[in-house]
């Protein structure tokens, strides 16, 4: 099992370099043209995409990307960029007026391609004469025309904000656009797997389907949770793939109480379930786990899921659709540097008012664990560890061990009579020496009168992902980008 451990997700991204004076390129805006290239170049898990100077100083060619100076200022200049860029298939842009700027042109490629924009102008360099008159860049005046061409179209876009191209807030600013690029990239077009139908007794697991379809042109592949247990119980007990997965297992947790038919079976039950992913190429999935799977397998699944997760295959408890968006939205917003937990909102502290239990049955990745070396693995109803299951106890298989410490991000997606909701907020795990079972974290947030309210009154049901880091302005982006209504609690 390979457990996600760096980044793995990279977004292409297309450079607008708008100049005014068509007749040459100022030696300020060649010099803002380079340093910007420069910069933006060094941005990670960013694949940077440039019109180039043509050769003769002339030509405009839409395959090479060429235009006479390298940058963008008449229309047909923007028409020739934007051929270039969606052939390239860039996920996003970002626009520069490098000196005053050419709004038509700037904004036309915008408007051709149809992806998330990032704008920022360039400083006014040091004055060497009457400061209050000289203007080298210009930027600062030409960069309003140019976003109130975006506005007046109705183009989302984010303001980074007046910079030198090698500021590292400038280069903050980006790393956050192309987070929240990643999330606009992996959502649409998504596969959800859905296995299995929801929990007889939870109606909030509910979602429209066709919501899915117009908001983020996603395809949910459905199959039977009898047909993902059929192809697992053709494994052979000998099988080598799976004495591989037990042996992977038996190799994750200091202890391990349940029985070797468990270990069986739950190897097999995860060759099945990768086997699907695998075959429709999912982005994630939400697997009905209970009372089902018991009856059918005889175990629970919720280490099952977090191996899963853990190799970003993400899947989430209880057929929770848009639980399994949530997920794809941490994890994309991470880059993949890291997975998310799919957790309940649980229990209010009995002592510390602004700490919640963030806890599912056993289902956090290993990767997340505050201490690998103590996690161990345990029934349902032998969480204390304290004799060894018998076979065919249907509740084994859950992982038991705390979340390691840090800023965490919380996010569920809802929707409601076509209006998309994101709940976006923020906290720090705290870590303590209690023995709990499942896997689980206090979690120490601002407000939690005032979250709790949020969502009760904003109908966020139970679940949610949380993944470590803060991620909100990203996420604040991708509502923006996407139509999302941003519920945020700060």
């Amino acid at each position: 099992m390979e457990v996600c451990t760096v980044s793995k997700i990279t977004v292409k991204i297309g450079f607008v370099p708008s100049y005014r004076n068509k007749l040459r390129f100022e030696a300020w805006a060649s010099t803002m043209y380079k340093e910007s290239v420069a910069a933006l170049s060094t941005v990670e898990a960013m694949e940077l995409v440039t019109p180039h100077p043509s050769p003769d100083g002339k030509t405009l060619d839409a395959e090479m990307g060429y235009t006479p100076n390298g940058g963008v200022n008449t229309l047909d200049e923007a028409e020739v960029v934007a051929q270039y860029f969606a052939a390239q298939k860039v996920d996003g842009i970002i626009i520069c007026p490098l000196d005053f700027g050419d709004e038509r042109s700037a904004v036309k490629v915008a408007e051709k391609l149809k992806v998330p924009v990032l704008l920022y102008a360039t400083k006014e360099p040091e004055a060497h004469t009457n400061a209050s008159l000289a203007r080298k860049s210009d930027s600062y005046c030409g960069n309003l025309s140019l976003a109130s061409g975006l506005y007046r179209r109705k183009i989302p876009f984010h303001w980074a904000g007046l910079f030198f191209p090698g500021e590292p807030e400038l280069l903050e600013e980006v790393d956050t656009f192309i987070r929240a690029v990643a999330v606009v990239k992996g959502l649409t077009g998504a596969r959800i797997g859905q296995v299995g139908v929801r929990t007889p007794f939870f109606e909030t697991m509910a979602y429209d389907e066709v919501a899915l379809i117009r908001k983020f042109e996603q395809n949910i592949i459905y199959t039977e949770l009898s047909e993902i247990t059929g192809r697992a119980q053709s494994y052979a007990d000998d099988d080598p793939k799976v004495l591989g997965v037990v042996e992977e297992v038996r190799g994750m947790f200091k202890s391990i109480t349940v029985g070797q038919d468990y270990m069986l079976n739950a190897a097999k039950m995860e060759l099945a379930i990768r086997e699907f992913w695998e075959e429709n190429k999912l982005t994630a999935m939400a697997i009905q786990c209970w009372p089902s799977i018991q009856k059918l397998m005889g175990l629970s699944v919720c280490n099952i899921f977090g191996r899963l997760t853990d190799t970003a295959a993400l899947t989430a408890c209880e057929v929770d659709v848009l639980g399994a968006v949530a997920m794809m939205t941490n994890y994309f917003a991470a880059l993949g540097e890291t997975v998310p937990h799919f957790v309940d909102w649980t229990i209010q502290h009995r002592d510390n008012e602004n700490w919640l239990m963030a806890w599912h049955c056993g289902n956090a990745p290993i990767s997340l664990a505050a201490d690998p070396q103590e996690a161990t693995l345990r029934s349902r109803t032998n969480m204390k560890g304290e004799e060894t299951d018998p076979e065919g106890n249907p509740q084994a298989g859950l992982a038991q061990f705390q979340i390691k410490p840090g800023k965490v991000t919380f996010c569920r997606l809802v929707e409601y009579d076509d209006e998309w909701k994101m709940l976006i907020t923020t906290g720090q795990i705290i870590p303590t020496d209690e023995i709990l079972a499942g896997t689980w974290a206090w979690v120490e947030v601002k407000d939690h009168k005032k979250l709790y309210r949020t969502l009760i009154e904003e109908g966020f049901i139970h679940h949610v992902s949380m993944v470590h880091g803060d991620q909100s302005k990203s996420l604040l982006q991708v509502c923006k980008f996407m139509g999302i209504k941003p519920v945020v609690v700060d």
